[in-house]
């Protein structure tokens, strides 16, 4: 099998059989052609080296097509298998950037953040790390939304320095995680820069203050007594399905992962990708399979 060809049936492949030594090659076709091999070609050198491997002309031209969906790009549920994600009251992206240490940001369209958050949710170019890089929503139905794995309030303990912070700036601020195969859910809820209520149902004896309302109303509807982080196994998976942490985002700001999404919410501003400036040097799309622009 030629190059060309080769390049074509991997990218539909999971790109199997090419190696970083072809770089300059892929380049060369995005340059050359065959037009047909062209697109496989773009998407090869993504995974393989990610954007800093494309050349200045292929940098552009994805900025250029991104500018050209933004103006009529919608939000929509982002599921990313692992998620975590911040909530914070309004709409100001570069306090939040100030507060999370991140000096950097890229216009981005919904489903590049979709591609981002699903990529570094499953290790990203190099899962010995957690990535520091985030999507940062517009104002939605009055909430910012930050999505990514360094905002996971069960494993990182930056998160609720992070959530205080916020919630003395904005009024209101939390952090969760949902595993949306069955691995685990934790919230963490900050109110004018006090951390009212943490649970974690993978790590439950971390778990403060009293539970919220949509907690105390579960255990009510199920006939179940004490907080959720006493329940045991038994019954800790009927609590967690009717109120993971999807339901409670839904309840106290905004669920972006799962079915409480609202079907039309007001708008206000662009999306982001933001992340911290001692990642410049960071190719963040290297190793992912699927993507989206």
């Amino acid at each position: 099998m030629n190059l060309v060809d080769l390049v074509i049936d991997a990218a539909d492949k999971g790109f199997g059989g090419l190696d970083a030594s072809l770089l300059p090659e892929l380049r060369a076709i995005r340059r050359d052609g065959p037009a047909r091999a062209r697109r496989a070609a773009l998407l090869a050198l993504l995974h393989l080296g990610g954007e800093q491997a494309l050349d200045p002309a292929d940098s552009a031209v994805l900025r250029r097509l991104i500018e050209i969906k933004r103006p009529t790009d919608r939000p929509h549920s982002i599921d990313g298998c692992f998620n975590a994600w911040l909530t914070v009251r309004g709409g100001d992206q570069q306090d939040i950037m100030r507060v999370l240490g991140l000096a950097r940001s890229a216009p981005t369209t919904y489903e590049l953040g979709e591609t981002l958050v699903a990529h570094l949710g499953h290790g990203g170019p190099d899962d010995s790390r957690t990535w520091r890089h985030v999507l940062i929503s517009p104002l939605l139905n009055g909430w910012t939304v930050v999505y990514g794995p360094s905002c996971d309030p069960d494993d990182e303990p930056q998160v609720e320095g992070w959530v205080q912070e916020l919630s003395s700036r904005h009024g209101d601020a939390q952090a969760y995680f949902y595993g949306s195969q069955g691995d685990g859910d934790a919230w963490l809820v900050g109110s004018r820069g006090r951390i009212v209520r943490r649970y974690s149902s993978n790590k439950p004896e971390t778990s403060t203050g009293e539970p919220l309302p949509v907690e105390q109303r579960t255990l009510a509807r199920l006939g179940l007594g004490g907080p959720p982080e006493r329940l045991d196994t038994d019954y800790l998976w009927d609590f967690v399905i009717e109120c993971g942490a999807p339901q409670v985002a839904a309840e106290l700001s905004i669920d972006p992962v799962w079915t409480g999404w609202p079907t039309d919410p007001h708008v206000q501003g662009q999306p982001v990708i933001a992340w911290p400036e001692s990642d410049d040097d960071v190719s963040i799309l290297r190793g992912c399979y699927v993507f989206g622009i």
